[in-house]
């Protein structure tokens, strides 16, 4: 991972923070939320290339943060590949 650590961005991602990176020349946003009664959680992960999203090219719900993390990092997303595959040419980012 390029400005960051694989470490760092997978902790970020258990807390559902906002995350913002780039991968072959586009850019990718990924947060997560707790629903109002806190039972449950989505996390969401958005093509803002653009500027604008069309949808969400990816999108869990679970009981907690941690499982919606570990199934995008294993969710087959970018050409049949995972993000724990790509994520050698992944450039953490800011907007």
């Amino acid at each position: 991972m390029i400005n960051g650590t694989i470490t760092e961005f997978i902790d970020q991602l258990y807390y559902g923070q906002e995350i913002v990176f780039l991968y072959h020349e586009r850019k990718y946003f990924i947060q997560g939320w707790w629903s109002e009664d806190k039972q449950a959680t989505t996390m969401v992960l958005e093509d803002v290339t653009d500027g604008a999203s069309e949808g969400y090219l990816w999108e869990c719900h679970a009981d907690n943060m941690r499982k919606c993390a570990d199934a995008f990092l294993c969710a087959p997303i970018w050409a049949g590949k995972d993000f724990l595959q790509i994520e050698t040419d992944v450039t953490w980012s800011d907007w």
